[in-house]
């Protein structure tokens, strides 16, 4: 039998896999946790009846293996082919040369999970880059080895359930035991590294992928002022060539939608059968001179509203 442990030195141990590792070794110490500690035992599967958190740490590291193996464009493509989801890319063959060449710098919404990835698999650059948070860096090792990562506040618990509801709201909380935030004045010092990061890398031809309203539901209500930043250093410090943003907008997919896909239940085949149907999509749209935003005087906040004013128009 193995050896019994209190929830705290179980907890220990999630943080120590989760701060070492990446998304199989949690996955597998949540299983041994569940072996070890008796409330644990009881609690997690009664957790996995309302957030299939074992199923997505398995969704994840399955992405794991396939990036780690073909590399960001063709390993997403692999995991996506491997689903039984269809999906599909709405891509017009005039954006392609900047798509992929250009220094651009993606954005769009943000409804589930798969968005990042599903751009990775659309667009075929080796140089292609995540504004992302800083927990799925760690879930994803290949993915944080490269990304820009972000700070996100954990517990904002009536935020996040106005963004998507309390399975949100419980998966922060959850992320929350496991994840050391830093001070505040410390993550403001990091997200803004992280955004001139980004820019330096686009003003030098890369290109990257940020999601301005943060997931959650269809339409966001307020898109966060990390584009407006990266837009003017850009503007501010142009590179050697032109750089674009290019707007994308993912359709038909949501969180709840790859919860009833994980889940194996007789309610999730009834939801797969008759409520989420048809292919998963993303719609690129046509590129943006970042040098044709706005002027020079425009402030931050006042480009992210002309943005979002324009994206809303460009997908209604």
């Amino acid at each position: 039998m193995p050896k019994r442990y209190s929830f705290h030195d179980s907890l220990r141990a999630l943080r120590a896999a989760y701060s070492e590792g990446d998304a199989r070794q949690l996955h597998d110490a949540m299983a041994h946790a569940r072996q070890t500690s008796r409330f644990l035992a009881g609690f997690l599967p009664l957790l996995e009846r309302v957030y299939p958190v074992q199923g997505f740490l398995d969704f994840a590291s399955r992405l794991e293996d396939c990036i780690a193996a073909d590399g960001l464009h063709w390993g997403c493509q692999r995991f996506f082919n491997e689903l039984a989801l269809e999906w599909r890319i709405e891509y017009p063959p005039a954006i392609r040369d900047i798509a992929e060449h250009a220094p651009v710098l993606f954005f769009g919404n943000h409804p589930s999970l798969f968005t990042p990835f599903l751009a990775a698999a659309s667009i075929n650059r080796p140089d292609f880059r995540f504004f992302s948070a800083r927990y799925v860096c760690h879930l994803l090792p290949s993915v944080g080895a490269t990304a820009f990562p972000m700070e996100v506040p954990l517990t904002r618990s009536w935020t996040e359930w106005r963004r998507s509801g309390w399975q949100r709201v419980l998966v922060y909380r959850l992320i929350s035991l496991i994840h050391d935030m830093p001070e505040p004045g410390d993550v403001r010092i990091r997200n803004q590294e992280s955004i001139a990061a980004g820019a330096d890398y686009i003003r030098h031809g890369g290109s990257a992928i940020i999601c301005p309203g943060g997931g959650g539901k269809k339409t966001d209500r307020r898109w966060y002022a990390g584009i407006g930043s990266l837009v003017k250093q850009l503007q501010q410090s142009p590179g050697e060539h032109p750089a674009y943003l290019l707007p994308f907008r993912e359709e038909n997919c949501s969180n709840k939608r790859i919860y009833a896909y994980i889940q194996k239940g007789p309610l999730a085949r009834l939801k797969n059968a008759f409520v989420y149907r048809g292919p998963i999509c993303i719609r690129f749209g046509q590129p943006i001179a970042i040098g044709d935003v706005a002027s020079p005087d425009t402030t931050v906040h006042q480009l992210v509203a002309s943005l979002k004013k324009h994206y809303e128009r460009l997908f209604v």
